[in-house]
């Protein structure tokens, strides 16, 4: 049953975000018009690329070892991870792309 619920609430959430910014990041966006401002908006969203980064490091550590049981429940858990960390990589990219920008 758990199994399920996050499965149901993952691709819930990878179909609903197909922009990798939320309503605050466009927010910062938008009013980023001075200096100071622009460069707290930089440093934000190169943080945010980091901590994407190193969560698509830690999905494909987990896509890489073995999850013990029948070999299609691990061949499915590895699936999962791999496309975790891939869409971990591409809102790595839009945020790093962002922060370029400043």
């Amino acid at each position: 049953m758990k199994k399920t619920l996050a499965t149901i609430l993952f691709s819930l959430i990878l179909a609903g975000n197909l922009s990798a910014f939320t309503e605050l990041d466009n927010l910062l966006i938008a009013e980023a018009t001075t200096p100071d401002l622009k460069k707290i908006a930089k440093e934000y969203f190169s943080k945010k690329a980091k901590d994407h980064k190193d969560l698509a490091d830690k999905y494909k550590s987990l896509a890489g070892q073995s999850h013990g049981g029948k070999a299609t429940a691990d061949a499915a858990e590895k699936e999962k991870y791999k496309k975790l960390a891939d869409h971990c990589e591409k809102e790595a990219a839009a945020y790093k792309t962002q922060a370029d920008k400043f």
